[in-house]
């Protein structure tokens, strides 16, 4: 039996469609079933959400590994830099509505530029999310008084259906909150994954203006300056995907890391083949 279907036959207990004591053989048995069948599901679903968290991390690690290093280095090198001159540049207009600060991006991605920061945050950033969602993974006590159910004990009954009831919300709000934790993982690694390549591209179209032209930004053409800003975009993408991506005040997705992904998916639709 499930879960669902136990609270049919003990609402039909109680409104007096079935008067037959026995009508569940063995009620510890079969609530036992019905409660293991929920509990194997949250555990096949928190070993997937663990599985992308872990994905997420690496993919984190490998977008920043060295090259954000490399990308501080040579941005910091540049003078006379001006943003607004690369406004026609698809996502660049937006951030800089938005407030964007390159001084702020770039703090961040001194944070971590450095290949030991990098692997510490990283991992810290997915780490203590295990302890978090296992704190919430545990599901309201459901005890069954095999008596007073075989007596057909209506007061008990009705007690009995609010705490399954009580139960089933609780498991399908954990199972809908592992799901959006899986899903939202899955899809930021894939978006790092992406801003991993853009940001390699970047970063060797920056060593080689400023390698060629020199330091001024004044003396490069709009292109050059539309790769550098590419780079720019790439790098902020990054730094703000970086953060862990469960609230550990609320257990939740965070929402800023929710705002980041949804953003970062728009930026990147300028960019895809």
């Amino acid at each position: 039996m499930t879960i669902n279907y136990l609270l049919q036959v003990l609402q039909d207990m109680e409104d007096g469609k079935i008067r037959d004591p026995d009508y569940i053989k063995d009620p510890k048995w079969e609530f036992s079933k019905a409660f293991r069948r929920v509990q194997r599901r949250i555990q096949r679903l928190r070993g997937r959400m663990h599985y992308e968290l872990v994905e997420m991390n690496r993919a984190k690690v490998s977008a920043v590994s060295g090259h954000m290093e490399d990308f501080t280095k040579f941005f910091a090198s540049i003078r006379n830099f001006n943003l607004k001159d690369c406004e026609g540049l698809p996502g660049i207009k937006s951030f800089i509505q938005e407030g964007f600060q390159v001084e702020d991006m770039m703090a961040v991605a001194d944070a971590i530029g450095d290949v030991g920061t990098v692997s510490s945050m990283g991992y810290k950033s997915i780490t203590p999310d295990y302890a978090i969602m296992d704190a919430v993974l545990s599901l309201p006590k459901v005890t069954v008084d095999e008596k007073k159910l075989h007596e057909l004990d209506k007061v008990y009954i009705a007690e009995l259906i609010r705490e399954l009831e009580d139960y089933r919300k609780a498991a399908r709000a954990l199972v809908e909150k592992q799901e959006e934790i899986t899903s939202a993982a899955r899809e930021a690694a894939s978006l790092l994954s992406d801003l991993h390549d853009y940001f390699v591209d970047g970063i060797d179209d920056l060593k080689t203006i400023v390698g060629e032209k020199g330091p001024d930004w004044e003396k490069y053409d709009q292109s050059e300056k539309m790769q550098i800003a590419r780079a720019i975009q790439a790098a902020h993408l990054i730094t703000i995907l970086f953060p862990r991506l469960i609230d550990p005040d609320t257990n939740e997705l965070s929402e800023k890391t929710a705002r980041a992904i949804e953003k970062t998916r728009h930026a990147l639709s300028f960019r895809d083949a």
